[in-house]
């Protein structure tokens, strides 16, 4: 079980700038701290919930592998954040990402999810197949806002996402929650409200 649940992490990974669940990074730009104090804390997660670790691994998936790194844009500061249930499940992440310029990151990058309809490949060692991505209707937040169901199939094992994009100015929010069954909305709504809300 623990390789799946690390290829459900991984494979949400790939749709955020520069990898969803990737440890802090900075570069010249946005002081890392004020991000860093933006995310999501464990105090805010539900009780039993715990900090999760990064996953890691290759995969090539084709639509949606590295989709979410327009060209031309540069990434100037980056803060992750990563929580799991009891038992693993469900999980979730947030990356806020600040960019030389944060309406055309935004735009591009939720133009790419939705140009990507069907996927397959290999995540972690693992085959992906079956792999869909379609919109996900969820109130207006931020500057602009954008959501997504993801579904797709690790050697048999049925995995889900909600995505949630955000542009909020020059920073844009990058919020998932993964499940091996379709994850709950009231709940999902209730971290991207928690979320946004502390957003400068």
């Amino acid at each position: 079980m623990k390789r799946f649940l690390a290829a459900i992490a991984f494979t949400a990974a790939l749709v955020a700038p520069t990898g969803l669940l990737s440890t802090v990074a900075t570069a010249a730009g946005a002081s890392p701290p004020v991000l860093k104090a933006m995310l999501l804390s464990l105090g805010q997660m539900p009780a039993g919930w715990s900090v999760a670790n990064s996953a890691g691994g290759k995969a090539d998936m084709g639509c949606y592998t590295d989709n979410a790194m327009p060209k031309g844009v540069k990434q100037t500061a980056t803060a992750t954040a990563n929580f799991q249930g009891k038992g693993g499940l469900p999980t979730v992440g947030e990356k806020l990402a600040t960019f030389t310029n944060g309406t055309t990151s935004y735009a591009e990058t939720v133009a790419n999810l939705a140009a990507c309809k069907h996927f397959s490949g290999t995540s972690g060692g693992e085959k992906v197949t079956g792999g869909t991505v379609e919109k996900l209707k969820l109130p207006h937040y931020g500057t602009a806002s954008e959501a997504f169901v993801v579904i797709f199939t690790i050697s048999g094992m049925r995995f889900y996402q909600d995505l949630l994009y955000v542009q909020k100015a020059n920073i844009v929010m990058a919020l998932f929650e993964g499940n091996i069954q379709s994850v709950n909305m009231g709940q999902f709504q209730g971290f991207a409200n928690k979320a946004v809300a502390k957003l400068a």
